[in-house]
Order: structure tokens, then sequence, then C-alpha cells
């Protein structure tokens, strides 16, 4: 008897077939043991094959997905009325399986991509769907109304899940009516712990039935005054005051460049700093707190900054903050100066740990030396580094970041300078004959009409660590 798989080996396979979809549909239809494994993986987060690698396959497997709900027999009707939309449905009470109850994740980008999916015809069908004129409606109306299967679905599903899914642990709420918001409850989502939101009024029913949320992500959402009515939302204010449990908020701050709000350094009301004062995680993304208010957080632990400019007020910001606890420090975007950037890591007093740039820029190479000093002096503990290095002038002082940083496994560094693998991995080994190069050439694209900036990335691992490419 073959014995079971464990679950990553399963994971990998059905990572395998996201570009095989029809494979992975008929292995659930026709094998009971891959049923058995594959529903708590496909039900955890459904609507997620939708932005997955052969996404372009996935309609049939999201259908089937959609099939399964336990829509009333009028909406049933409704939805197989159209001509060119056409499910059979199952008998909710009679499924070997109760699939809503493995749904723990549920994102509502994914959740409109795969409605927009499911109810898109054909192109070449498009030919045949002539408009007639209804009298009583007296007006002209499509054969195959797209938006009004995406309504029936969007609403039905939503108060499905609101109604039976009771173990989803990550929300995701964006675009969806008030009307939806306020017609259901939140009963069965008290176990959620991550909330990711786009309007302070999705909060007013959330913070009544949902008491241990951990994380919760906020998003401004291009308006030129949403911050503010975010800050001074009482929604917000009494939310936080009920989260004992909350350790991590993120702003992002994703507005119109040319707005005056953008990337400013701007306090927030006292009132909301005493609600998040605590907290051990934060993500800023386009907006910059000022260090006197940076400072206040004295149990912050994780900081993560995406800048895509930074104006001489938030350089000083970031040069007087304190964060004397700091363990991980991320930056998804451009980099203050190094020097700045130094000063900042010097300040942590040995609690860094994890230190992450995720692209180089080529304003940045005047104090590489200073900031490989910075993080060999102050980061005794740091086991997590991608950096960036002048590669040609900085491997001197990389002996003396690899002596200081002795719990260092894996590292990656980067630069606009080319060094070949073999001459950087001959040097590395000097230091430590373990250790082993992968080498790759990248490139990231600032923004629209800005021509990509092309560097060398160097992943950088002890030989019992090392992964083949």
């Amino acid at each position: 008897m073959v014995p079971n798989l464990n679950y990553d080996c399963f994971q990998n396979i059905f990572e395998h077939f996201e570009s095989d979809q029809g494979t992975l549909f008929n292995c659930i239809l026709v094998n009971r043991s891959w049923l058995k494994i594959s529903i708590p993986y496909l039900w955890e987060n459904p609507f997620s094959i939708v932005h997955r690698n052969g996404a372009a396959n996935s309609k049939k497997l999201l259908k089937t997905i959609i099939s399964m709900f336990p829509f009333d027999m009028l909406t049933e009707e409704k939805l197989n009325s159209c001509k060119y939309y056409k499910i059979t449905y199952h008998e909710y009470g009679k499924s070997i399986r109760d699939y809503l109850d493995y749904m723990e994740i549920f994102k509502s980008v994914e959740f409109h991509g795969s409605i927009d999916k499911c109810s898109r015809v054909t192109p070449w069908k498009y030919k045949n769907l002539k408009n007639y004129y209804d009298e009583n409606e007296r007006k002209w109306i499509s054969k195959y109304d797209e938006s009004s299967i995406s309504s029936i679905l969007t609403n039905h599903i939503f108060n499905i899940i609101f109604r039976n899914c009771t173990k989803i642990r990550q929300f995701s709420l964006f675009n969806i009516s008030n009307m939806t918001i306020r017609n259901n409850s939140f009963n069965n989502l008290s176990n959620l712990c991550y909330l990711e939101v786009g309007k302070p009024y999705y909060l007013g029913n959330i913070f009544r039935d949902c008491k241990k949320i951990k994380k919760i992500v906020i998003h401004f959402l291009f308006y030129n005054n949403i911050r503010d009515r975010w800050f001074d939302s009482s929604l917000l204010i009494n939310f936080l005051k009920d989260q004992k449990e909350l350790k991590a908020i993120h702003f992002s701050n994703r507005i119109d460049r040319n707005s005056r709000y953008y990337n400013q350094s701007k306090p927030i009301p006292e009132e909301l700093l005493i609600q998040i004062h605590s907290i051990e995680e934060l993500g800023l993304d386009c907006l910059m707190l000022p260090y006197k208010q940076l400072n206040t957080l004295s149990k912050l632990k994780h900081l993560e900054i995406t800048l895509r400019k930074w104006r001489p007020e938030t350089v000083a910001a970031f040069y007087n903050g304190l964060c004397p606890l700091l363990e991980v420090l991320k930056f998804q975007g451009h980099l203050p100066p190094l020097d700045v950037l130094a000063k900042f890591i010097g300040k942590t007093k040995g609690h860094l740990q994890c230190f992450y740039i995720k692209n180089p820029s080529q304003n940045h190479y005047n104090h590489t030396q200073l900031l490989l000093k910075s993080i060999a002096k102050s980061c005794p503990k740091l086991n997590s580094l991608s950096t960036i290095i002048n590669i040609t002038k900085d491997l001197s002082f990389l002996e003396t970041l690899l002596i200081s940083c002795n719990e260092l496994k894996n590292f990656t560094l980067m630069s606009i300078d080319f060094m070949s693998q073999s001459l950087l991995q001959e040097q590395l080994r000097m230091m430590n004959e373990n250790w082993g190069v992968v080498h790759e050439k990248c490139q990231y694209k600032k923004r629209k009409n800005i021509d990509s900036i092309r560097y060398n990335k160097y992943q950088i691992k002890l030989k019992n660590n090392l992964i083949d490419h």
C-alpha cells in the first residue's frame, strides 16, 4: 500500500498544477483521496486561484468552487436563466465535506477578480448576443448582462460567507457596498486576527464582534483628504480601544504623486497615538510619522517603510527617530541617504536581527562602507541581511561584518557594479570555505517613462544551506 504523502508534498503538487488546472480539476473529480487532501487546500483561500500562475486556465475550477456555495433556489434560477452562464449547482446539505468550514482567508480583490472571470463571456460568442427592446422596461437590454450576473454572485456569496464561514482568520475589505456590510453581522468572524480595510465605515460593524485582531492594514485609497478622515475617525479610535491583542498596524497612503499629501510627514491625532503606543509592528507606505511621534512607540520591534521619494522633512524625521528595541527594519521602496540610515541602525542598540532592502538605487553609493560598518558594529544578533554594496570596493569591510555578525547563515548583496560569481566566491572562501554564491542579473523600474535600473544580486549561503538554481 502506498503511504500517504505529507501536506508539503501535496502543496508542491498543487502549485505545480497551477499552470495546468484542467489536470488538477480532473484529479479532484475522479480520485477520492485527492479530493480529501485537495479540498482543505483549495478552500482555505478559494478565490486566490485567479491571481496565481496559470490563472488563465482557472475558470473551470473557479466555477466548480462557486457551484459548491449553498445558493437558494431563486438565485440559481436567476443565474441559469442567462444564456451563456450555466452551472450545475450541488445540494450543499448532501456534500461529502462542509466546504465553507475550511475557508480561512478572504480577500475582496481576489473575490471580485474571480467573479469577473466567471461571469465573462468568451469574446467570439458576443457576435450572437443582440440587444432587444423590453416593452415593460422601455429600454434596450442585452441577452447577456455580465454586470447583472456579477452583481447576483457578489451579493449572494458575500451573504453566504458572513452566515456560514466561522474560521476566517484573514479578511480584506475593499469596494464592498455599505449595504452589504450593514446587512450582515460579523458574529461568525470572531476568530479574525488579520484585517485589511479601505473605508472607515467598515470598522463600525467589525469592532463590536471581532476582539482578537492582531494586525490591521489601513489603505487611504487615492483621496486627498481620506487620510485625515481616517485619523480623525471615531470609528477607528473605538475599534483600536477594543483590540487588546493588536500588535501591528500598517498605513498605506497610495495617493496621487502630485497631491500635497504625498509622502507628507504629518502628525496623527494624540488620541489615536495613545491607542497605538504599545504596538510592536508599524508599516508606513508613502507617509512618515514625525520623529517625536515615532519615538513614542517605545515597544516597536518591526518597522517597514515604503517611500518613492525622500523629502528633506522626511529624511529629518527618520534621522531623529529612535527605536531602541527594533528587531526588523525593511525598505520596500527608495532608501534614505546611507549615512542617515547608518546612524539610525546605530541607535537600535544591538537588537536588530533582520535588515532588508528590496531594490538598490544608483543614487546611494556614497556611504556604503559607512552602512556596513554600522551594521557590523551595532547588529551582533543579525541573522537576515539584504543590503546594497559597492562590490568592487567594499569586500574588505564584508569580512569585518561576517566576523561581527556570526549568526548570519545567508545574506544578499545588491550592487550596480559587477563581479564574477567565481571571483566573489573565491574571495568569500578565503574567509570561510563553506560560503557559496549564486549570481542573478536583475532590474527594476521606478516608474513609467523612467529607464529600468539594472543591478547584480548575489545570494550568499553556507554550503549546507545553498539552493541550486
